[in-house]
């Protein structure tokens, strides 16, 4: 049963009272009336009976005046039951609210660390096909210059076996054998060298292909470090998704679940109001029998002022609990907002109007922060002044700029930060 059927029901039996006690006085005033008719001849009679009707005219005037008030307690106690229902509704309407406020926060905190790490992802295949082509390139250099210089040796040893062919016959018979002497010696020493330049090839070649299978093994490790940590941090983030996604179902568990015991709490309430209300009515009804009009208006006030009293201190505190619940999410909020980290580019706005010789201000603080480089400073007239920050590292960016004194405000919109600087005193 609901809080506003049993206000609804309480209206009723109000109603049904002051109806049956109006009904009762109707009819002994009818009474009064045909008892004084018949004593007519009866001057005693007569003015007793004159007294008895006026008494049951104040009586039926007393009862439709209990009728009118009976009436208006009923139009208050709907009014009372109309409003609570409106705040139960209320009060659902914001939980749930927040909720998919929280949820929809969450998931685009998920998705944008997806995005980062798949942009972390391509870097890192970037970085490593460039690596491949420079060892590529280099290998190829290297063997291009032993080439060369293998190229250049060989011909200066074919031109030296010319110029020994050419002594040769100069010297004639005469030298012929110790031409073809020096001949053979110079021939076998040619081949020797060609035979260590042929070996030096080789060891070249061999060295070339080493550096080349060396490189190709350091660029496919550091991808698997790389692809390893990729993975690792997309398990993180889908950890944290699935914490986040735990914590919003029992944040909102727990918020049905007060609800409901708040609605139990308040029904009954509301049962031993209506049990302590029937109470004072039926010792009001009580009373009224005993001391008639006097006693009966002394407790009708009595129970005004005590329901308006009680409805005075339960508006109060329901006022100073949705206060507290206010500031407490509000400071959640701001702790949250100030504990976010950043990292890579990040761009922020600078609120209008700007005071260059605060903004100068202001870079030179973003410079002094460690792991945070300073990118772009820039702006236009229509869209006011910006910066574009890149972090080496996770850092708690809005905390750090609030802390800096030429900031007054940091805010956190969708795409980037909008900072407002104090102004120049």
């Amino acid at each position: 049963m609901s809080i506003s059927d049993i206000k609804r029901g309480r209206v009723l039996t109000i109603i049904d009272s002051a109806v049956n006690c109006a009904y009762t006085k109707n009819n002994y005033s009818r009474q009064v009336r045909g008892d004084a008719k018949e004593m007519k001849y009866d001057k005693q009679a007569e003015k007793e009976a004159k007294r008895e009707a006026e008494e049951a005219r104040k009586a039926e005037e007393t009862a439709k005046r209990e009728a009118e008030e009976a009436k208006e307690r009923a139009k208050r106690a709907a009014e009372e039951a109309r409003k609570a229902e409106e705040v139960e509704r209320k009060a659902k309407k914001e939980a749930e609210q927040a909720a998919r406020e929280k949820a929809k926060r969450e998931a685009e905190e998920a998705k944008e660390r997806a995005k980062r790490e798949a942009e972390e992802a391509r870097k890192a295949a970037e970085a490593e096909k460039e690596a491949k082509k420079e060892a590529e390139q280099a290998a190829k250099e290297k063997a291009k210059r032993e080439a060369e210089e293998a190229k250049e040796r060989a011909k200066r040893e074919a031109e030296e076996a010319r110029k020994a062919a050419e002594a040769e016959k100069e010297a004639k018979k005469e030298a012929e054998q110790a031409a073809k002497e020096k001949a053979k010696r110079e021939a076998e020493e040619a081949k020797e060298r060609a035979k260590r330049e042929a070996e030096e090839a080789r060891k070249a070649a061999e060295a070339e292909k080493e550096a080349k299978r060396e490189a190709e093994q350091a660029a496919k490790e550091r991808a698997e470090r790389e692809a390893e940590e990729a993975k690792e941090r997309a398990k993180r983030e889908a950890e944290e998704a699935r914490k986040a996604a735990e914590a919003e179902k029992e944040a909102k568990r727990e918020a049905e679940q007060a609800a409901k015991e708040r609605a139990e709490r308040e029904a009954e309430e509301a049962k031993e109001r209506a049990k302590r209300e029937d109470e004072e009515a039926r010792k009001a009804e009580e009373a009224e029998k005993e001391a008639k009009i006097e006693a009966e208006q002394a407790a009708k006030e009595k129970a005004k002022r005590e329901a308006e009293e009680a409805a005075k201190e339960k508006a109060k505190g329901e006022a100073e609990e949705a206060r507290k619940a206010e500031e407490t999410a509000k400071r959640e909020d701001e702790e949250k907002l100030s504990a976010e980290l950043y990292e890579g580019l990040v761009k922020m706005t600078i609120a209008s109007p700007v005071d260059y010789e605060q903004m100068g201000r202001l870079e030179e603080y973003l410079r002094q922060v460690q792991n945070l480089h300073l990118v772009l400073v820039g702006g236009s007239v229509e869209e006011g002044a910006k910066i574009v920050v890149s972090a080496d590292k996770s850092i708690p960016l809005i905390s750090i700029l609030r802390e800096m004194p030429s900031v007054e405000q940091v805010v956190k919109t969708d795409k980037e930060i909008q900072v407002t600087l104090k102004p120049k005193i």
